[in-house]
This record gives structure tokens, sequence and C-alpha cells, in this order.
């Protein structure tokens, strides 16, 4: 079938891909984390040096299938947000090059049945307002 041929990358192909040639820093503030093939990926850029940082719901991180618990015993920097309603943010840079956000939640869900968007963008300026975001939030939770 023509569908066949036209078969788009997973969006989890994406994320993880993204995560896999990070070098040196990873921010992540993810909503919901509960799909195993990113765990893995930030697990596997812990071993290799690169420092990451990941900043989630605090009500998300309390689901029996999140994945926070196996991410600190690994080795990631995570904070469980306790400063607003909900930690709804999506994003994620990468070595301070590169930028990843749209409405994908990290869980199996999102990336098989949801319609969803991610994308990846490597313009300075919104890395770097990314980044300070990110250390406010990182801030304001410690």
């Amino acid at each position: 079938a023509a569908s066949d041929v036209y078969k788009r990358q997973g969006t989890k192909d994406v994320v993880v891909g993204f995560i896999d040639r990070c070098t040196t820093q990873i921010n992540a503030a993810v909503y919901a984390i509960t799909h195993d093939d990113i765990t893995a990926a930030l697990i596997r850029a812990v071993e290799r040096g690169v420092d990451v940082r990941v900043l989630t719901d605090k009500l998300m991180a309390s689901g029996r299938y999140s994945d926070d618990e196996e991410l600190e015993e690994a080795g990631v920097s995570l904070l469980r947000d306790t400063q607003s309603g909900a930690m709804h943010h999506k994003f994620m840079t990468g070595d301070g090059t590169a930028l990843a956000t749209g409405s994908f939640n990290w869980t199996k869900n999102a990336d098989e049945k949801n319609a969803e968007n991610w994308t990846v963008i490597r313009l300075k300026y919104l890395v770097e307002e990314f980044n300070e975001e990110f250390d406010r939030l990182w801030e304001l939770n410690s």
C-alpha cells in the first residue's frame, strides 16, 4: 500500500536520536516520562559522561509507570516541580546548540496513539532562551 512507503519515523525515535547525539549536556523539562526507550537513552547519555538534568511534573512523577526513580538511580539529576500547578513543559536542549520541543510527552501513548508534534530547532538565541528558562525553573525547585 502507498501508506507503507511513507511510514514516518516515530516521534520517540527522534527524541532518542537527539539524546544519543548529545556529548556534553542535556536539559529536559517534560511533563510525563514513562517511555522506557527514552529513559534508556537518557541513562546511556549519563553513562557516556553527559550532564543530564530532568525536570518533571510532581503529580506525573508519582504515577506508577513514571521512570523518575529509575533515572535518579542511574545518575540523572532529576527534580519534581513543586512551584506551579502543572509543570507542563515539553522541551529539551542539547549541548547548548539544539532545542527540541512540541506537544509530545515521553510516553508510549503519545508515541503510538496521539496526534503530536515535536521539532528540533538550531537557532542559538532560542536554545539560549530555553536554557535560561530551564535554569530558572531548576533554581526555583532546588
